[in-house]
C-alpha cells in the first residue's frame, strides 16, 4: 500500500526505443512496434474490433476527421472575423488617426491620452483570442475590410499604404497578473516592447550606470531609436505609435493604474502612446477605480463587441443550418452544447472546444463514419474496405429499418436486396448519403424563406430566434407546430400591393440563394431551381392581374356605398342627402383621427382596390400562394430522421458527452472514497470474495487509505460525530491489520521446545506483541490527516454545540 500513499504522483509514459537492439528482435516484436508508432501517427486512432475494420479505414476515418475539424474551424474563424470586422476596423482607424487629429485641438495644460474603451462582453476566457486578434489587427499595415469593394479601389488602397510605410503601430498587452505594482507594469510593458524583434536595439546608459529595466528612459531612447531614418526616406516616414492593450481593466490594482496612466500622460509629448482599455461589464466600472484627476487626462472612445450570443447564433447558422459542414450535430447534444454556453460563462472557445470532441468521438469510435464525406461516390475507396461488420451496423440503423419498410409496400423485391444482398446494398449507399446532403441544402435554404417570413411582420410577441426554431426542426416539431400556420394566415390577409411586394422580395431572395444559379442544361436542375420556375410563375401572374385593373376600375369599399346610397337618395326626400352628407363628412373626419373605427374603414378602403370581375382570380391566386407556402415547409423542413443513414451524418449520443463536459465531483470523490479499488486497480484494496451484500462498514479493510478507512466508518454515523469515537474505532481497525500482519510460531514447535523453549517462546510473543503494537501519535496523526481531507472535501465541518464533535454535511451515494 505505500506505493499508493499519494494520489497526486506524476506517472510517465516512455515508449521503447526501436533502435539499437532492434534488429535482433523478431519479426512480431517490430510489427508491434510499427503498430505501436502508427497509434501515435495517426493520433490515437485505432482498428475498431467489432466489425474486423482494416487500417485502410482506420487512415480513412483520421483523414476525414483532420479535414472535418479544419473545415469546421475555419469557417468558425471566419465567423468570427466577420462579426467584429466593423469594430476592428474602427479600432484600427482610431488608433492610426489618434496623433492626427490632435493637431486642430485647443491648448491645454497638458495632452489628453487616446484611450479606446472595448466592451468585450462577460465571457472572460474568450478575452484572450479577442484581444490578441485586435493586437494582430492594429499592427498590420493594411487594415480590415468593412465591405466588398472593387479590384480598383482595393489596389489604390494598397498603394496608399505602401505609400506610408512605417505607419505601423507595436502592440504590448498587459494582464493585471504580470502587473501586481507599478514596478512590474513597466517592466513587462518595456519587456514587450523592446522585445518585438527591432535589430540593433540600444543599451541605453545615462550617465555612466545602466539603466534599469523598468525605467520609462529605456523604452524612450528605443523608441528614438526607432524613428531614425536609416534609408534616406525620412520625410515621409511617419512616426509608429505605440499601443498598450489592459485586457481586464477590472482586474487591475486600481492605484496601480493611476500612477501607470499618470506616467504615460506625462511622457506622451515625447512617446506616443495609445491606451486600449477592455471591459467586461460596464463603464462604471472606470468611474470607479479612477479618480477625476486621472480621467480628466483620458480623451476616450467606446467600442462594442459583438456579444457572445450573437457569434453563437452566426456560428450554429453558418454551421448547421446553411450544412457547409459534412457532420451535423443532433437535438440532444446541440441542446447540451447551448445550455452549457449559457448556464457558465457564455464562452464562444468552450462551445468550440465541446464541439471538437463531439467531431473526435465521431470519427473516433463510429465505424460508419468513413461513409461521413461530402464527396463520397460509388467509385471511393471507403466503399470496397466495407467489411461484413459495417453491413451488419448499416442494417441495424433505425433509419434503415424504416427505410426498407416503407419500400416493402412499394418494391419488396428491391426492400429484400437490401437486407440480404451487400454489393446492392454498397451500389445504394452512395445514393443515400449524397440524398442526405441535398436534403440538408434545401433544408437551409427554406430555412432562410422560413426566417424571411417571420421579420416580415412586427409582432414581436410571437417571434422566435433562429436557435429556437432550428432546435424545433431538428426534433420534428416545427411543421406541426402553431407557428407556421399562424404566418400563413398573416400572409393570407396581406393586401393586394404588400402582397405583390412580398411576392416581389420572396423571389428576390430564391434567386440570390446558391441553390438556384443558373444552370448550363435542364438536367442538373435541382429541387430548388423547380420551385424557383413556380415562384416566379407566380410573380407573373400576380403582376398581369394588377396591371389589367384599370384606375377607372378600382372602386373602393366607402365608393361603392356613396353610389348605393345615391340611388336611393334619388328615390327618397331630403333626408337621403342629409345621410350622404353625413358619410361624406366621415370620409374627412377618417384622415383626421386615429380611432379604432377609422383606421378598419382605412384599411378597408385600401385592400379594396380589386374590382368584383377580376377578385375571383384574386382569391384563386393568394390560395395558391398559401398552398405553395404550405407545401415548402412540409416537404423541405421535415425531421431528418425521416431520411436513410441520418446517422452517418447526425451525432447525437448524449452520454459520453455529459460524462465529459458536465461532471460530477461529488459522484467521483464517492466512488474513490468508497471503492478505491476502482481508481487504485490494486489487490490490497480490494474486497474479499462473497462480500457483496455486505454494507460499506463491513468491507472496512485495513491496507486501503486512512481517508478512505474514515469515510466508511462516517457513513455509517448520524448527524453529529463524535471524534474520540470515531478515533477509537479508526485505531481498532489499524490494529486489527497490524496484528494480522504477525506470524504466530506453529504448536508442534512449542510442544518440542521443553522448558527453555517454552521460556524463549514466551519472551518471544511478548516482543512481538510490542512490536505489533502501533503508536498511538502515529495513529492520532494519520487520524487528524484524513479528517482534514474529509473537512477539505465538504463531508464533515466543525460545529460549536459540542467541542468534541463534528456535524455531518453529505447524506447518502450518488
Amino acid at each position: 500500500m505505500d506505493e499508493f500513499d499519494s494520489l497526486t504522483d506524476g506517472v510517465f509514459f516512455v515508449p521503447s526505443s526501436t533502435t539499437g537492439k532492434a534488429a535482433g528482435k523478431s519479426q512480431s516484436k517490430a510489427s508491434k512496434a510499427a503498430a505501436s508508432w502508427d497509434h501515435f501517427k495517426l493520433d490515437g486512432f485505432q482498428q475498431l474490433k467489432d466489425v474486423n475494420e482494416p487500417i485502410e479505414a482506420m487512415e480513412i476515418r483520421h483523414t476525414l476527421f483532420n479535414q472535418e475539424w479544419e473545415l469546421m474551424s475555419g469557417r468558425i474563424e471566419n465567423v468570427m472575423r466577420s462579426m467584429n470586422t466593423v469594430v476592428l476596423s474602427a479600432i484600427y482607424d482610431f488608433v492610426h488617426n489618434a496623433y492626427s487629429r490632435q493637431s486642430s485641438t485647443a491648448v491645454m495644460p497638458f495632452q489628453e491620452l487616446p484611450t479606446g474603451l472595448i466592451f468585450a462582453g462577460i465571457n472572460v476566457p474568450d478575452h484572450d483570442i479577442l484581444f490578441q486578434q485586435i493586437a494582430q489587427t492594429i499592427s498590420s499595415s493594411i487594415p480590415p475590410s468593412t465591405g466588398d469593394l472593387g479590384a480598383e479601389s482595393m489596389e489604390l488602397e494598397n498603394s496608399n499604404k505602401k505609400a506610408s510605410f512605417g505607419s505601423e503601430s507595436h502592440v504590448v498587452i498587459l494582464q493585471s497578473k504580470d502587473c501586481a505594482n507599478l514596478k512590474s507594469a513597466q517592466k513587462s510593458m518595456i519587456e514587450q516592447f523592446l522585445g518585438l524583434g527591432i535589430a540593433g536595439a540600444i543599451n541605453p546608459i545615462e550617465g555612466g550606470a545602466r539603466l534599469q529595466n523598468y525605467d520609462m528612459l529605456v523604452l524612450e531612447r528605443w523608441y528614438q531609436s526607432l524613428c531614425e531614418p536609416s534609408d534616406g526616406k525620412g520625410e515621409n516616414r511617419m512616426q509608429p505609435t505605440l499601443v498598450i492593450i489592459l485586457q481586464d481593466f477590472e482586474s487591475f490594482d486600481y492605484d496601480t493604474l493611476q500612477d501607470f496612466i499618470t506616467i504615460c500622460s506625462n511622457y506622451q509629448e515625447r512617446i506616443p502612446f495609445v491606451l486600449l482599455m477592455g471591459l467586461a461589464t460596464s463603464i462604471d466600472a472606470l468611474h470607479q477605480g479612477l479618480p477625476k484627476a486621472v480621467l480628466s487626462r483620458l480623451q476616450t472612445r467606446k467600442f462594442q463587441m459583438q456579444q457572445s450570443s450573437e457569434c453563437l447564433t452566426a456560428i450554429i447558422e453558418d454551421l448547421f443550418i446553411h450544412a457547409t459542414v459534412g457532420l451535423m450535430v443532433g437535438p440532444l447534444p446541440l441542446k447540451q452544447l447551448i445550455d452549457q454556453f449559457i448556464h457558465y460563462n457564455f464562452s464562444v472557445g468552450g462551445f468550440i472546444s465541446n464541439l471538437k470532441y463531439i467531431v473526435m468521438h465521431h470519427f473516433y469510435a463510429n465505424p460508419l463514419s468513413i461513409l461521413c464525406d461530402r464527396s463520397l461516390t460509388a467509385q471511393s475507396k471507403a466503399l470496397d474496405l466495407l467489411t461484413k461488420g459495417h453491413f451488419d451496423h448499416l442494417r441495424m440503423l433505425p433509419s434503415f429499418q424504416q427505410y426498407v419498410g416503407d419500400k416493402l409496400e412499394v418494391d419488396p423485391q428491391e426492400a429484400e436486396m437490401l437486407i440480404l444482398d451487400d454489393e446492392f446494398l454498397v451500389q445504394q449507399i452512395p445514393d443515400m448519403v449524397q440524398g442526405l446532403l441535398e436534403y440538408h441544402q434545401n433544408f437551409g435554404m427554406i430555412f432562410d424563406f422560413l426566417w424571411f417570413l417571420q421579420s416580415r411582420f412586427s409582432i414581436s410577441l410571437l417571434k422566435k430566434p433562429k436557435r429556437a426554431l432550428y432546435f424545433m426542426a431538428l426534433e420534428g416539431t416545427l411543421i406541426n407546430s402553431s407557428h407556421i400556420p399562424f404566418l400563413q394566415s398573416l400572409v393570407r390577409k396581406l393586401d393586394s400591393n404588400s402582397m405583390m411586394v412580398f411576392v416581389e422580395d420572396w423571389l428576390q431572395l430564391f434567386k440570390e440563394s446558391p441553390r438556384c444559379v443558373p444552370k448550363k442544361s435542364t438536367t442538373l436542375e435541382n429541387a430548388m431551381d423547380r420551385e424557383l420556375l413556380v415562384v416566379q410563375s407566380i410573380r407573373d401572374r400576380m403582376a398581369a392581374l394588377l396591371d389589367n385593373v384599370s384606375e377607372d376600375s378600382v372602386t373602393s369599399s366607402s365608393e361603392i356605398e356613396d353610389n348605393d346610397e345615391e340611388a336611393e337618395a334619388s328615390k327618397t326626400s331630403s333626408g337621403g342627402f342629409v345621410k350622404k352628407r353625413k358619410l361624406v363628412s366621415l370620409n374627412v373626419y377618417a384622415h383626421e383621427t386615429d380611432s379604432r373605427q377609422t383606421r378598419i374603414a382605412m384599411k378597408t378602403r385600401e385592400t379594396a382596390r380589386i374590382p368584383k370581375g377580376a377578385l375571383g382570380a384574386y382569391t384563386l391566386l393568394v390560395k395558391e400562394i398559401d398552398e405553395t407556402i404550405s407545401r415548402l415547409f412540409r416537404v423541405y423542413l421535415v425531421c431528418h430522421t425521416s431520411m436513410p443513414l441520418n446517422e452517418i451524418c447526425y451525432y447525437s449520443q448524449i452520454t459520453i458527452q455529459q460524462k465529459a463536459f458536465l461532471p460530477q465531483p461529488r459522484g467521483s470523490i464517492q466512488t474513490a472514497l468508497g471503492q478505491p479499488e476502482v481508481y487504485l486497480n490494486c489487490d490490497c484494496c480490494r474486497p474479499p470474495s462473497g462480500s457483496a451484500g455486505q454494507s460499506l462498514a463491513d468491507l472496512v479493510l485495513p491496507t486501503q487509505h486512512d481517508t478512505c478507512i474514515l469515510y466508511k466508518l462516517y457513513v455509517e454515523c448520524g448527524r453529529m460525530i463524535n471524534m474520540y469515537d470515531w478515533f477509537t474505532a479508526f485505531g481498532m481497525i489499524l490494529e486489527r491489520g497490524q496484528k494480522s500482519d504477525g506470524v504466530e510460531e506453529p504448536p508442534s514447535k512449542k510442544r518440542a521446545g521443553g522448558r527453555v523453549g517454552r521460556a524463549g517462546s514466551k519472551a518471544k510473543t511478548k516482543a512481538n506483541a510490542n512490536a505489533n503494537k502501533l503508536d498511538q501519535k502515529e495513529v492520532q496523526a494519520r487520524f487528524i490527516s484524513g479528517v482534514a481531507e474529509l473537512q477539505f472535501m465538504g463531508f464533515i465541518k466543525s460545529t460549536s454545540r459540542k467541542t468534541d464533535h463534528v456535524m455531518r454535511l453529505t447524506w447518502g451515494n450518488i
